[in-house]
């Protein structure tokens, strides 16, 4: 019986898993889906922005926008574990304010 070539994505998975990263790499990549798991209308007033030990962080436009998505913090969690690897995001944390209002702010922008 002929083997299939594996696919380069499940080889970058168990490179990951056997260097013991797969946790962070699959937390990192539901920041990168962020989008793509909450649709156009909340990703547009708000940002994935870290992943670190189990944690996703997201800030938010407004804090209005903080309070409503923490009324959805399990809904959206069921979204980001439907994906491969989203079981490594154990908890969401959103805060109010983007992070590059002071970055611009400091650059006169």
């Amino acid at each position: 019986m002929e083997q299939r070539p594996a696919r380069l994505g499940e080889l970058i998975e168990k490179v990951i898993a056997s260097l013991g990263q797969a946790g962070k790499f699959h937390g990192w990549r539901m920041v990168s889906l962020w989008p793509e798991i909450v649709g156009p209308e909340i990703a547009g007033v708000s940002r994935a922005i870290r992943f670190s030990e189990g944690i996703m962080t997201i800030v938010v436009e407004k804090d209005v926008w903080r309070q409503e998505l923490e009324m959805q913090r399990d809904k959206i969690l069921a979204r980001i574990r439907l994906h491969s690897g989203g079981k490594a995001v154990k908890k969401i944390v959103f805060r109010a304010g983007w992070p590059m209002e002071k970055e611009n702010e400091n650059r006169g922008g």
